[in-house]
C-alpha cells in the first residue's frame, strides 16, 4: 500500500525558474538605476553637514552656494547645481538649508523611476 501512495517529489519547474530569474533581474535593474541617485544624495548630505556650523550663519547665501558648488565638483557631483537644489533661509538666530530635488531615471522604454529627496539642515 505504501508503494502505491508514494508521492511525486515536487520541485521548481523550468518555467518557475524563469519567472524567478526575471523577478531577480528586474529588482537588480531597479537597484542599479537607483543606487547612483542615493549615493549622490548621501554625499550631498555629508557635504552640507561638513559646512562649518559656527560660520554658516554669518556667511552670505552666495558664499554658502559657492562653497557647496566647489565641494560638489571635488566629489564629482556634476549633474546637480547647488543654487537650484538648495534653498537658504537666514533667520534671526540660525540658518536653515533645505535640500530638495528629484532624480528621474529611465528604466525601460518609456517607463521611468522618479526619486524625490527633501531634507532640512539647521545651523545655529
Amino acid at each position: 500500500m505504501t508503494a502505491n501512495r508514494r508521492s511525486k517529489q515536487g520541485g521548481a519547474s523550468f518555467l518557475s525558474w524563469i519567472v524567478i530569474a526575471a523577478m531577480v533581474s528586474a529588482i537588480g535593474l531597479i537597484a542599479a538605476r537607483l543606487a547612483p541617485a542615493y549615493v549622490d544624495y548621501r554625499t550631498i548630505c555629508t557635504l552640507i553637514d561638513a559646512l562649518p556650523a559656527d560660520k554658516v550663519h554669518t556667511m552670505t547665501k552666495t558664499e554658502i552656494r559657492d562653497s557647496l558648488q566647489k565641494r560638489f565638483l571635488i566629489n564629482n557631483i556634476r549633474d546637480l547645481d547647488s543654487g537650484q537644489i538648495i534653498d537658504i533661509d537666514h533667520k534671526r538666530d540660525h540658518t536653515v538649508l533645505t535640500l530638495k530635488y528629484e532624480v528621474r531615471q529611465p528604466l525601460i522604454y518609456n517607463i521611468s523611476i522618479v526619486v524625490a529627496f527633501d531634507r532640512e539642515f539647521d545651523f545655529t
